[in-house]
């Protein structure tokens, strides 16, 4: 081969040997710097909906001592700090909303890694204070964002909503059929959680729990093996622990 063809910049070169990396002005500092900014490409867009009921009996106490509302709160900080330990923790978009006899968007859409543990408030009460159980006017809000996060993101994009109620609904006919129509929707799954009152064992009848249960579980998805996304505990940590689960079924959690 020419020695016209074979080119050594002598800036490549260390103690005169031909081939070598001369790293003398390697700046470390510099290149950590820019591996900080460098963010993995987004696999997939996994949009996270929490629909929390802040009705008046969600102040009241529950098994832990704590308002239900607290439990709330104290159920969602671990379900967000493992989404935010993810590998793909930037492919999940979170937003929250509490449902009384109104509704409030408390939670914008925003990238769980965004979303700071120490300063949040997930107490559904504490955004919205009512004591009617109304629904549905929450989903409808729900729906159209589910529809325009599809929208914006066509490919690999998926919804979980994550129903949360202690009651019987003043409006269930009405939140059943707008569940019934966003499940329509196969990329959009539907966990439903009945978080019953401990006193319930003597003041409610086996008939109403039934009742609360079926209500809460009829809005929510069926997997495929035939079992609703739905759970129905006095004790919030199950309920937490089953919320987690539907989220890793449904997600790509690593």
């Amino acid at each position: 081969m020419s020695d016209k063809l074979i080119k050594t910049d002598s800036n490549l070169i260390k103690g005169g040997s031909k081939n070598k990396l001369d790293l003398s002005n390697f700046n470390s500092k510099s290149y950590s710097e820019a591996l900080s900014k460098f963010e993995i490409p987004r696999l997939f867009y996994q949009l996270v909906i929490f629909v929390l009921d802040a009705s008046e009996s969600m102040t009241w106490e529950g098994i832990t001592g704590k308002s239900k509302g607290e439990e709330v709160h104290e159920q969602i900080i671990p379900i967000i700090d493992r989404l935010q330990s993810s590998k793909n923790k930037n492919c999940f978009d979170i937003n929250m909303h509490a449902f009384s006899m109104s509704s409030k968007e408390f939670v914008i859409e925003t990238n769980v890694v965004k979303i700071d543990l120490n300063e949040a408030d997930f107490n559904p009460c504490n955004q919205l204070g009512n004591y009617k159980t109304y629904m549905s006017k929450t989903l409808k809000i729900v729906e159209s964002k589910v529809n325009k996060y599809y929208k914006n993101h066509d490919q690999n994009s998926q919804a979980l909503i994550i129903l949360l109620s202690d009651g019987a609904l003043d409006d269930y006919e009405e939140s059943y059929e707008i569940c019934s129509r966003i499940k329509s929707n196969k990329k959009t799954t539907i966990a439903s959680y009945l978080l019953e009152d401990k006193n319930w064992k003597t003041s409610l009848s086996d008939e109403r729990l039934k009742e609360y249960q079926d209500n809460i579980k009829n809005l929510s998805s069926i997997d495929s093996n035939g079992i609703n996304f739905f759970h129905s505990k006095v004790n919030p940590e199950e309920i937490r622990n089953h919320m987690i689960k539907s989220i890793s079924t449904i997600s790509k959690i690593d």
